[in-house]
């Protein structure tokens, strides 16, 4: 039995816990972990596996990587992205729900809250959605900076009506959805028994590394704090869907309107939306600070396990190194290919 160094007024049995609840740490995140990895993969797999369904079945297409819509035709391109992100995201959360034997119903809170104070708790954070493309893009300019350029992988378009609107469910209806019920569900559900300031922090952290860029990487996790402190206040998956949605419609109406309008109405609506959602977002947290004078108290200092033993064990696991290499490897081919 491993005899820890003596402390004045050491407490065995303090110590015991502790180690407990690292271990149990590390063992949730690693299988977190884990299922973000298989989601990422899975997408993947289901884009491969549809082409060569495609191609046994006589489909003939180029199917190099980067040529125009991987050689579909727009529209197969968009049901393939769409059915490979809802299968690949919600097929993995929900083995792991059962694998744990969670009832949805406790991983998916989707309790009652007054529409008054979710739409408070989600114009607050759109704003500080919208706000969170400003490290983003100070970000993007230091990549520019040194040589890179600064730019995401972009999904092709045509000017067919049915192409855009799926490209609009590919960017505002399904992420919301697929992605809260990956995040705000099951990871943050599986980390708040180490404290919800932590499980809020752990989320968002979680949710950056999984887009794979550092761009994207540093709004996702300022993001991902707004809406899994959102969850958390609300005690409903509702509220982060909505604050997803929103954000990804106004990224959405911005693209089209510079697309089809030109940089200048571009420039001109988005600093409209803009101040339109600070200004209500600002309200909103005025709102929320008189109605719910608690609103930012997190859960009493726990001496048993500190934040950073607690981040520490989080990622390091197996499942956790392998999340963060992910992460690296994926960011350099964006950083060299993009």
């Amino acid at each position: 039995m491993y005899n820890p160094p003596y402390y004045p007024f050491y407490n065995p049995d303090m110590y015991d816990m502790a180690r407990n609840a690292k271990h149990e740490l590390r063992k949730t995140s690693n299988s977190l972990c884990w299922t973000l990895l298989a989601a990422v993969f899975l997408i993947a797999g289901v884009t491969a596996g549809g082409t060569f369904y495609l191609q046994a079945v006589g489909f003939q297409g180029d199917y190099s990587f980067g040529s125009d819509f991987n050689g579909f035709t727009p529209l197969l391109y968009y049901l393939l992205t769409d059915m490979g992100y809802v299968v690949g995201l919600a097929v993995p959360a929900l083995i792991y729900f059962a694998a744990k034997r969670i009832p949805l119903s406790e991983a998916l809170p989707f309790q009652k809250t007054g529409v008054l104070r979710m739409l408070a708790f989600a114009a607050l954070g759109v704003a500080v959605c919208l706000l969170a493309n400003i490290p983003a893009n100070i970000v993007a300019n230091m990549e520019k900076a040194f040589g890179f350029s600064g730019d995401l992988p972009q999904m092709p378009l045509t000017d067919d009506p049915a192409v855009l609107a799926l490209y609009g469910v590919t960017i505002a209806v399904i992420p919301p959805i697929v992605e809260e019920l990956l995040f705000r569900g099951m990871v943050l559900n599986g980390l708040r028994k180490f404290g919800n300031t932590f499980a809020v922090f752990g989320s968002a952290l979680l949710f950056g590394l999984y887009h794979g860029n550092l761009i994207q990487m540093v709004f996702a996790f300022i993001a991902g704090l707004v809406m899994a402190f959102a969850v958390i206040r609300t005690g409903s998956l509702w509220t982060s869907i909505l604050i997803h949605c929103v954000n990804n419609s106004i990224s959405f109406a911005v693209e089209m309107t510079q697309r089809y309008a030109g940089a200048e109405a571009a420039g001109r609506l988005d600093t409209i939306v803009m101040t339109a959602v600070i200004a209500l977002g600002i309200l909103s947290l005025i709102y929320l600070l008189i109605r719910e004078k608690h609103l930012f108290r997190g859960e009493p200092h726990n001496p048993l396990l500190p934040v950073s033993a607690r981040v520490g064990a989080m990622l390091w696991n197996p499942g956790g190194v392998a999340m963060l290499l992910y992460f690296f490897i994926s960011s350099a081919i964006v950083l060299t290919q993009y």
